[in-house]
């Protein structure tokens, strides 16, 4: 009788250190996102910062192509852990290994990322490899315990496997080989992806309706926005910092820097943010995130350029940069709305801001065909983020209840 009485004990101290992942059907709700998932984006935050000063320093249209590259690359990985635990997460020891390991591996990551191309791939493609292996085991796992996701985990960690020994092979060749054989396997994932998408049909409910996305993978896209919206912050602020002297001039474009990320704050957080997206348009929706952070991320290399330069004329390639990517993080967001459940309830306000979004991004990048400086150039971005502000404001004060208009949620 003691043994059998201590049987239950030791089943259930072995389920709390090594326990299979969450069947994606069982997922609550209601989830809220954990201290561990927070603490493992940090590690992306130092990551995001590297390469938004890779950018800084080559704000060239090269300098823009491996910048959206290598965001591409550092984001697949990010996503990845972040489905994962959304959708199979568990509270046991097991899933603070793999994250522990996860992010020692983006880590290395983080060390080598500035110095791509060049020195740093031979340590770049070793950290992506080795990170990309911890999440083939995380995807298969899902699959060997649950049959009903076998037929999407089974093409989709093989081919993050090839990925990773794809990463670790290029590892020992030289450049340009190394560089085309790291957009190999990242096409490889994407296939794999398409493929699991393809063959998988997500469980519905009692009523027969497909799970939705669960609010706290909201949240973390939510999060993930904050922290690259904080790189533009950082941007303006060690441009400031950096001056020698510090001078007035140079503090009023560092402000006016602050005051682009605080509209872009604005923009999104009011019509994009903690909002669902339809059934139909949840992919969409999803990948949409990416355009917008790569954007603002490169908002953020700009200002700092910006700042550095307000003293003297801006360069082209700068002022291209900034208009275009603040361009394209307008846009996304504009397109992210039409993703939204909320755009149906709230037709007055999605009707009115749309306009002013779509001909906010387009007067944005016209401002780079002018030749105004730095102070005149951020202000022309202040003001035309203002217009989307403005017309959502225009629509609060018609209505004069933020509850009718979702503002509150």
């Amino acid at each position: 009788m003691v043994h059998m009485a201590g049987e239950p004990v030791r089943s259930s101290a072995a389920r709390r250190f090594w326990s299979p992942p969450a069947r994606f059907a069982d997922r609550p709700a209601d989830r809220r996102v954990t201290f561990l998932e927070l603490f493992f984006d940090l590690v992306f935050v130092v990551v995001i910062a590297q390469l938004a000063q890779r950018l800084a320093a080559h704000p060239s249209w090269s300098g823009v192509g491996w910048f959206v590259f290598l965001f591409y690359a550092v984001w697949s990985s990010w996503i990845n852990g972040t489905l994962y635990y959304d959708l199979h997460g568990t509270n046991d020891v097991s899933v603070r290994m793999f994250t522990f390991l996860q992010m020692l591996a983006v880590a290395v990551i983080a060390v080598f990322v500035r110095d791509v191309p060049g020195d740093g791939a031979f340590g770049f493609a070793l950290g992506f490899a080795a990170n990309t292996l911890v999440l083939v085991v995380l995807w298969f796992r899902t699959g060997w315990h649950d049959p009903h996701h076998r037929v999407a985990s089974v093409p989709y960690s093989a081919s993050y496997l090839v990925a990773a020994a794809v990463f670790a092979a290029s590892a020992a060749t030289e450049a340009p080989l190394v560089y085309r054989l790291w957009a190999i396997a990242l096409l490889i994932e994407l296939a794999g992806q398409l493929v699991a998408y393809r063959v998988w049909t997500p469980p519905t409910d009692q009523g027969g309706a497909v799970f939705a996305v669960t609010s706290s993978l909201i949240e973390r896209l939510d999060l993930f926005v904050i922290i690259v919206l904080g790189e533009m912050i950082v941007g303006s602020v060690n441009g400031m910092a950096d001056l020698h002297p510090i001078s007035g001039a140079g503090i009023v474009i560092g402000l006016l820097g602050m005051l682009v990320a605080i509209g872009l704050w604005w923009i999104y957080f009011d019509l994009a943010s903690q909002r669902s997206p339809t059934s139909t348009r949840t992919q969409v929706w999803l990948y949409l995130h990416l355009p917008l952070v790569i954007a603002m991320a490169a908002v953020g290399a700009a200002l700092l350029n910006t700042v550095e330069h307000s003293v003297e004329p801006l360069p082209a390639d700068v002022r291209w940069l900034l208009v275009s990517a603040l361009a394209v993080a307008v846009a996304s967001i504009a397109a992210l709305t039409r993703t939204l459940k909320a755009r149906r309830a709230y037709v007055a306000l999605y009707r009115t801001v749309a306009g002013a979004l779509a001909g906010s991004a387009l007067a944005i990048a016209a401002v780079g065909l002018t030749d105004w400086g730095s102070r005149g150039t951020l202000v022309a971005m202040v003001l035309l983020l203002g217009l989307p502000i403005a017309a959502g404001l225009s629509v609060w004060l018609r209505h004069m209840d933020a509850a009718d208009l979702g503002l509150d949620e």
